[in-house]
């Protein structure tokens, strides 16, 4: 018997706590419990840290994290846009079921606050450390879907953006 990855066990966690509030898509859809916690979850995760490495070009002190943080930017606009198509094919809402939860490696409203206001060295800490937080849990999340997702185009998506997770890692690693 194969044994979950623990990701899997967080995505599944979330469902059974009460965070997947649309409950899981329909019985005849490819689209399992996993499916719908973790694309509730990354396209969300996803969106804030996108706005976070937005903000780098205006704010950063270092030429170096404002390098790292486009090289995050590009790759997570292709990959948000796959993220809602994924999202929409199993009929969820756009709607961010997690807004307002503070949870691993999800960049915060309060967080994009106090970045706006940040400048500098302090920006560039701050950035850096909500990046890799970011980057990390894709990776963790990515390997629960992909052990326990339904929907293969959905597992397959997970693979890229857990590789992307990793990539993001090593291009923050020394930074801030």
């Amino acid at each position: 018997m194969r044994r979950p990855f623990p990701g899997a066990v967080a995505v599944v966690a979330l469902i059974v706590g009460g965070c997947a509030t649309t409950g899981p898509a329909p019985a005849a859809s490819p689209f399992n419990p996993t499916d719908v916690a973790w694309l509730q979850l990354v396209v969300p995760m996803t969106e804030n840290a996108l706005a976070a490495a937005r903000l780098a070009p205006g704010h950063a002190a270092s030429p170096a994290v404002r390098a790292a943080a486009d090289s995050v930017a590009a790759p997570a606009e292709r990959l948000l846009t796959r993220l809602k198509s994924a999202r929409d094919r199993a009929g969820l809402p756009a709607a961010d079921v997690h807004g307002g939860h503070r949870m691993p490696g999800m960049v915060t409203a309060a967080d994009l606050v106090a970045l706006r206001t940040g400048t500098g060295e302090e920006f560039d800490r701050r950035l850096v450390a909500l990046l890799r937080a970011h980057a990390a849990q894709l990776v963790v999340l990515a390997r629960g879907e992909q052990t326990s997702g339904g929907d293969a185009e959905t597992r397959e998506l997970a693979g890229e953006v857990g590789a992307e997770g990793a990539r993001q890692e090593k291009a923050l690693t020394g930074l801030g």
